[in-house]
């Protein structure tokens, strides 16, 4: 769906296809805040961040605000010892920054930078940070992107990666993960079960103490759309069927601009509807269990 395409069906939808009562910019403020709407209503915009990396010994993690890993896009060459890592600061009244150190492969001095691990993911990250500074260590051309994690409002699946093996692990419940999982607070080891307390902004890891770090894949749920800027952009994370309820959203922000109260209402009850047709279609998003009895049964060969 394109920005216009958006921009025409609320127009109809408004009796305003010559553009007379609303500009260009109000219909696109209308539309982009209408997908944030339906982001989230549906947790349709989810992204999977990987890799990111465990800290060796730490329980807890910011579910969004914070810059996990990395994706070294250079290697570099030429290194005799580990270069430092620098990531973004952020002001330190709203959280602390992230920090990490590299990886590396092969001797010295010609060793390149393989990963970056995490120390710490930091706290208060709103905007994506983007590349990394990456100094000393005798060598050159390393390069990497920080993983910021923004705008996330909540987790569908975590999944460790230890070698070759990657392994979806268990969800429970805060209640039952605090009364089992926490019960002993200084097992270690990889990570087998986790838990999200989504109202303090944390993720919970059992074992609680982590013993190296542990490559991790979050499938997460974005909480607002990226905007749309050109009549030409393309909206790439919210498709259909979620797309065809934000002509009506965006109607009723519209009418109610111009204090149009009796109509706006007739087009929030539209996309209500609409919502509701739709959600009966989708599936619950996260299962304690995605292995559940299915993998005995086929080691049993039925």
């Amino acid at each position: 769906m394109l920005l216009s395409d958006y921009i025409s069906q609320v127009q109809e939808l408004v009796h305003d296809s010559s553009g007379i009562d609303y500009t260009q910019t109000e219909m696109t403020n209308f539309v982009n805040n209408a997908r944030n709407r339906v982001a989230l209503d549906f947790h349709c915009i989810r992204t999977l961040f990987a890799p990111l990396t465990t800290i060796v010994g730490q329980e807890i993690y910011p579910m969004t605000g914070g810059i996990g890993g990395a994706i070294v896009t250079n290697g570099g060459s030429g290194y005799s010892s580990a270069p430092t890592i620098g990531f973004a600061p952020v002001n330190p009244i709203l959280g602390v920054t992230a920090t990490g150190f590299a990886v590396m492969s092969g001797t010295a001095p010609n060793m390149t930078v393989s990963s970056i691990a995490m120390t710490n993911w930091g706290s208060g990250y709103t905007v994506q940070t983007g590349a990394i500074v990456i100094a000393g260590g005798g060598g050159l051309g390393a390069a990497a992107n920080a993983l910021t994690m923004i705008n996330v409002m909540d987790n569908v699946s975590i999944a460790v990666i230890n070698g070759t093996q990657r392994q979806t692990l268990l969800w429970w419940p805060f209640s039952k993960f605090q009364a089992f999982a926490r019960a002993n607070s200084t097992v270690s080891g990889q990570p087998v079960v986790w838990s999200n307390y989504t109202e303090q902004n944390r993720i919970f890891l059992y074992p609680a103490l982590p013993d190296q770090n542990y490559v991790l894949e979050i499938d997460a749920v974005i909480g607002t759309a990226t905007p749309l800027v050109s009549i030409t952009d393309a909206d790439t994370q919210i498709l259909n069927p979620m797309a065809d309820c934000v002509q009506f959203y965006a109607a009723f922000l519209a009418l109610l601009k111009l204090q149009n109260f009796e109509q706006a209402e007739y087009m929030n009850k539209k996309y209500e509807a609409r919502q509701m047709k739709i959600q009966l279609t989708r599936q619950t998003v996260r299962n304690p269990n995605v292995y559940q009895n299915n993998w005995r049964r086929l080691q049993r060969g039925g």
